[in-house]
């Protein structure tokens, strides 16, 4: 590696050697993920120990691509352990540092949504499952906002979200669901953030411990940060705050769950070192006309960080221009979408499916258009806000990996494995009941072992130290094999499932194989076994197989962090997006962020579609609409049904060089301006 800043330009170089604390205003398409592996690399190349490294991301999957270019980078020995979501790296700093946190039990089970909200529902005597879902997402938000009464929480889009009275139900029942899963020896999601935060705000000895393990926390997407996060951020950063924080606050569109954009707007107010923020602007994704229309939405937020995103080649023609596509009906939307595709693959044979993409704000404005790409027998892709956990077979198999590799050479068991073998020892089945595995997590914490290596002086009888041992000895079978036969990282997870008899209801068909198959996908490109069971250990696992080729149908949320060459932004009404409960919660500048997001997906070409008709209510263009200027769009008459379906659109002569350079230079100026006025 003769210089691992090589590939960088001056901004992101800059970035990169930067000293914390460092705020990075990365702009959409800016390669700030690049900018913060170059600064992790330049690191360790300079001395840095890996595991002092913290790198904080919001989805498994960015943390498991984060982990790979590390380890492609700098190889197994250098790459950080460290690297993963905020739950993931919490579960883990919990299961091998956890001793200072007040009732955290040993070998603490970890709860998903589906699992915590039976708990919830049992806590409070509760039948109805969509109430109690409510119920649970308001919990979810005590929790997150560091407060158990809800009169203590910041009025916000999150709030407003909900009900008083759900609130003050959800404060009401905390309590007795917080001991419940105490009861369970358990911890939700938020437990694993929420718990270790305030009890470092209880005992400063705790949080100055925690601190000295960290030279640098680096976090990506800084402005979805929600309170607990961001204070957990700032306790372990210590003094004077040793954080790299990257983000957009342009980008910031999950308010409604809690993420607080004034975090990053804020930054230099919490990090007194920290200088003004360092600037990503140049634009590697998109077209000039696609990067002038989004710098003229973000205009219209006059709370927006000051950021102007440039072409990275200012020679670049113009690209094509937008289009505003008006339809009657839902079904004439749908019949536009499927000739949108059509003519797209008409025009350009070779083009993948999977590079068009319908990005809608609601889901019921999906509908008609996955019915008409489906009945023209497009291959479609619908991908919804909530990825769905693996299931259960395929979780079991990675755990018995996990715990076959947690074995030392010395013959000692890691308890960081401890919650992957309480799930070994659950499936398949094996006759090891709640109350022995209660009696062993109590001999474990007594001698302060991990749980497999207490099964040898757990006092027990003949039956229930078989079944014990029979575990330990499946993880002992993969591990010899791993070792002997030099497995990679897939060819491990297939002896595991081999090994622990799950292998055959792992068949393709169904949700278990298809999920068993897009986990091996994962796994072979891990680089080694022991770098994919720290992985897995923090998260990074897939839930669903991809399809290989298909137009992607989905959410705006889903869709941040992705691009396609040519992106249809569909829905564009007053009332649908705009959400109809946006003005009245005060979330308008979130849905035009949400909008901004939309348009920076796009590469090459750009449609925005609206319907004038849709169910019982008479369609008006979104106000948003109007934000892009006349002079970037490709004139449209509203599309009439036919026959054959809508017509198209009219174009008209697209604008200038010469009329857009000027558009950019008076919003460039407005920008300065705002800059300015916002520093006095």
């Amino acid at each position: 590696m003769t210089d691992h800043l090589a590939r960088l330009n001056p901004a992101q170089r800059a970035a990169a050697t930067a000293a914390a604390p460092v705020l990075v205003l990365a702009g959409a398409g800016s390669g700030k993920t690049e900018t913060l592996i170059r600064r992790v690399a330049g690191l360790i190349l300079g001395g840095e120990a890996p595991d002092r490294l913290l790198c904080i991301t919001f989805t498994a999957k960015a943390a498991g691509e984060m982990r790979g270019r590390l380890l492609a980078l700098l190889g197994p020995e250098r790459t950080p352990r460290w690297v993963g979501t905020f739950h993931a790296v919490m579960a883990r700093l919990l299961i091998e540092d956890g001793g200072g946190v007040p009732g955290l039990p040993r070998g603490f089970a970890i709860l998903g949504q589906g699992d915590a909200r039976e708990l919830l529902m049992q806590a409070g005597g509760l039948r109805d499952a969509k109430a109690a879902g409510l119920l649970q997402e308001a919990v979810s938000l005590l929790k997150n906002g560091l407060v158990a009464d809800p009169r203590r929480l910041p009025r916000s889009g999150a709030v407003a979200r909900f009900e008083p009275e759900v609130l003050a139900q959800a404060a009401a029942l905390l309590p007795a669901y917080q001991t419940a899963l105490a009861g369970r020896q358990a911890l939700d999601f938020d437990d694993l953030i929420a718990r270790p935060v305030l009890a470092m705000q209880a005992d400063p000895a705790l949080a100055a411990h925690w601190s000295s393990r960290w030279a640098e926390i680096l976090v990506d997407e800084y402005q979805d940060t929600n309170h607990a996060q961001h204070a957990l951020v700032r306790l372990l950063a210590g003094q004077p705050g040793r954080v790299f924080a990257v983000g957009d606050d342009l980008q910031a569109i999950y308010g409604w769950r809690g993420a607080d954009v004034g975090h990053i707007r804020r930054f230099r107010k919490d990090y007194k070192a920290a200088p003004a923020p360092l600037k990503l602007e140049t634009n590697y994704r998109s077209t000039p006309t696609i990067l002038r229309a989004a710098n003229a939405v973000a205009a219209e937020d006059p709370e927006a960080l000051p950021k102007l995103l440039r072409p990275a080649d200012p020679a670049a023609p113009p690209g094509a221009a937008i289009v505003i596509r008006e339809v009657p009906t839902p079904e004439d939307d749908g019949r536009a979408a499927l000739a949108w595709v059509q003519a797209l693959r008409r025009r350009l044979p070779e083009l993948p499916w999977r590079e068009c993409a319908v990005l809608v704000r609601a889901g019921f404005v999906a509908e008609p258009i996955l019915a008409a790409l489906r009945q023209a027998s497009v291959p479609v892709r619908l991908v919804t806000d909530r990825e769905p956990e693996p299931p259960k077979e395929v979780l079991a198999t990675v755990a018995w990996l996990r715990l076959a590799m947690s074995r030392g050479d010395g013959g000692r068991w890691d308890p960081a494995a401890d919650d992957a073998f309480r799930r070994a020892c659950a499936f398949p089945a094996r006759g090891i009941g709640g109350a022995l595995f209660g009696r062993l997590r109590e001999h474990a914490a007594a001698g302060g072992l991990a749980l497999a290596q207490a099964v040898a002086t757990l006092p027990a009888t003949p039956k229930e130290r078989q079944g014990l041992e029979a575990v330990l000895g499946v993880a002992g079978e993969i591990a010899a094999g791993v070792a002997r036969r030099r497995l990679g990282p897939a060819d491990a997870l297939r002896l595991a499932a081999e090994a622990s008899e799950i292998a055959e209801r792992l068949a393709p068909g169904g949700r278990p194989g298809q999920a068993w198959a897009a986990m091996l996908q994962a796994a072979a490109e891990a680089g080694s076994v022991a770098a994919y069971c720290d992985g897995a250990a923090l998260g990074a696992m897939p839930g669903e197989a991809e399809a290989t080729d298909a137009v992607q149908v989905m959410t705006l949320h889903r869709a941040k962090g992705l691009e396609f060459d040519h992106v249809l932004l569909a829905g564009l009404e007053e009332g649908v997006w705009p959400h109809w409960q946006a003005e009245q919660q005060g979330a308008i500048a979130e849905e035009r962020r949400l909008f901004y997001v939309g348009v920076t997906r796009a590469r090459h070409t750009l449609q925005l579609g609206w319907v004038r008709q849709r169910r019982d209510w008479a369609g008006k263009p979104s106000r948003f609409l109007a934000e892009i200027p006349k002079a970037l769009l490709q004139g449209a008459a509203a599309p009439r049904p036919s026959r054959a379906g809508t017509a198209p659109a009219r174009p008209v002569t697209p604008p200038s060089q010469a009329e857009t350079d000027r558009l950019v230079a008076e919003f460039a100026a407005r920008q300065a301006a705002r800059a300015a006025r916002a520093a006095r």
